[in-house]
């Protein structure tokens, strides 16, 4: 038996393979849907269609965006009623387990608007190096004023001081 490549119209099936990354869907998972294409077709695709490349990247902050608001949903979402108390621990794990997929995922796909970061701007930039350099001549200077400035402070016996009149 031989194997045959089927031929998959990218005219087809790039606009729902987009509009279901956008509506929260990975691409591992649209493809895996009985009938599309492989995962290599698509990356091959994307490497070698930059406009399609930018369409994938637009659908993945629109995936960000939908799973960003996913995270309001579910964390508003009530526990379902009758449960039992391990019922309910399993509901609370499986809930804090979707909601930190999600968290992740929309910090990876959009960094600048979910992440966790500190800005840094061209105004506050700093070099640590040249800060730990400053530092160490600061010190230095402190140094040698200390020993232009210094006093002598040995302990003496009050015998050895001098009289001094009453």
């Amino acid at each position: 038996l031989g194997t045959f490549a089927v031929e998959f119209d990218p005219e087809v099936y790039w606009p729902v393979i987009l509009e279901a990354i956008a509506n929260g869907a990975s691409l591992a998972a649209v493809l895996r849907r009985a009938g599309y294409p492989s995962y290599e077709w698509a990356k091959r695709h994307l490497r070698e269609n930059p406009e399609l490349r930018r369409d994938y990247e637009l659908a993945i902050e629109t995936r960000a965006d939908y799973l960003a608001e996913q995270i309001v949903d579910l964390a508003d979402s009530p526990m379902p009623e009758g449960l039992d108390s391990i019922a309910a621990q399993n509901w609370t794990r499986t809930l804090a387990l979707r909601l930190d997929a999600r968290k992740w995922t929309t910090s990876v796909l959009r960094p600048r608007v979910y992440g966790s970061r500190i800005d840094v701007t061209v105004e506050n930039r700093i070099s640590i190096v040249a800060a730990l350099a400053a530092a160490e001549q600061r010190l230095q200077i402190a140094r040698q004023q200390d020993a232009i400035e210094e006093i002598d402070i040995t302990p003496t016996d009050a015998t050895d001081a001098p009289e001094r009149d009453s």
